[in-house]
């Protein structure tokens, strides 16, 4: 009936109506991941007293709106009394009730887009997601930061039995001490890493112009001892522009890339090419190299917490330095990613979104 006075009203396809005629069928329903937005109980089930009905509704649906149909014998005053925490309204058990509850149907589904008393998949997916990603970052914090004191506690000991006990411990000791202190300096490196991207999830880049010509300047003279060593070279394309982002942030992100590429070269003298690229309301920045390159599989996977590409375990580091660089760009509305294969050399490309009046374009040379 209740069908049929939607489908006169215009609401017939807004609202999903199920029901449930015993107490299995209620409480599966109710226990489900289904969203139901209205629960009606009649006051009359052979299967269970109403008031528990309404109770259980209540507690385990606390959004839904909870409506009690009752007997038309029961007067005005009746049904104000049975109005209470767990029943939101009430309707007589006949055709003018049904006609009520219907326009009511009708009016919450006009005002609600896509109304549905059953579960809404998409909303309930990304509600899940954002507390998955919530509880993630304090999990990563929480980690990050509370195993700090245990962790420098066993370091500081370690560093006792080198300094007091290393005679005493003999060669095949002292290795394992060895052992013991790199894995412990190792670790401390991947917890400082971490805390840093688990800080950088939350905090607000503060945006300002920064040259880019400068801030890449700055970064080679960090490498400048490196690269003369190697005998590598960084050079620029053509100018860079002016971006409004964090510069200490971006700072991050170019040493990361370009540290990168010194610490992933191959035997031939390295060559590092930076350029830049306007498309559309982004400046899309590239750092190419002539190094071992990347094979396909880890191209994504690379930007993922301790994920290391293959062949790269050989190399000092912890595995975080593209999952920050990633997290900053994200930071600023961007995306990074990486066209490469192995032998080959990459071109890692990150994008940050600029309004026209936002950043300055390079002079033309």
């Amino acid at each position: 009936m209740l069908g049929t006075l939607l489908a006169r009203n215009g609401a017939a396809g807004a609202a999903a109506l199920s029901t449930a005629s015993d107490a299995q069928q209620f409480f599966e329903a109710l226990y489900s991941e289904e969203q139901y937005n209205i629960v009606v109980i009649d006051d009359r089930p052979r299967w269970a007293d109403w008031h528990a009905v309404a109770a259980a509704s209540r507690k385990y649906r606390p959004y839904a709106l909870v409506v009690l149909l009752v007997s038309v014998e029961h007067t005005v005053e009746q049904c104000e009394h049975l109005l209470g925490d767990d029943v939101a309204a009430v309707y007589p058990r006949n055709s003018a009730g049904m006609l009520a509850l219907a326009r009511l149907l009708a009016t919450l589904s006009s005002q609600q887009r896509h109304f549905s008393l059953r579960r809404d998949a998409t909303a309930v997916e990304v509600d899940a997601e954002e507390v998955v990603r919530e509880e993630r970052e304090k999990l990563i914090y929480a980690v990050s930061h509370d195993l700090q004191d245990p962790l420098q506690l066993a370091r500081r000991y370690a560093g006792i039995l080198t300094d007091d006990y290393e005679n005493a411990l003999g060669d095949d000791g002292t290795k394992v001490l060895d052992h013991l202190q790199f894995n412990l300096n190792r670790t401390q490196e991947m917890l400082d890493e971490l805390l840093d991207y688990s800080r950088l999830q939350s905090a607000r880049p503060e945006k300002t112009p920064v040259d880019m010509n400068e801030l890449l300047s700055e970064v080679v003279s960090l490498y400048r001892l490196t690269l003369d060593e190697i005998g590598g070279s960084v050079t620029q394309q053509h100018a860079l522009p002016t971006l409004v982002v964090d510069r200490r942030q971006m700072l991050r992100v170019m040493q990361n890339l370009i540290g990168n590429a010194i610490k992933f070269r191959s035997e031939r003298p390295l060559q590092v090419t930076v350029r830049a690229q306007k498309v559309r309301n982004e400046w899309r920045i590239g750092v190419k190299d002539n190094g071992i390159g990347i094979a396909d599989d880890d191209t994504k996977r690379i930007f993922g917490m301790f994920e290391r590409a293959g062949g790269a375990d050989e190399h000092p580091g912890t595995g975080m330095g593209l999952a920050i660089c990633k997290r900053i760009i994200a930071n600023h509305g961007g995306k990074i990613w990486v066209r490469s294969s192995p032998g080959s050399g990459s071109v890692f490309i990150f994008s940050i979104p600029q309004t026209d009046d936002a950043a300055s374009s390079p002079p033309h040379d």
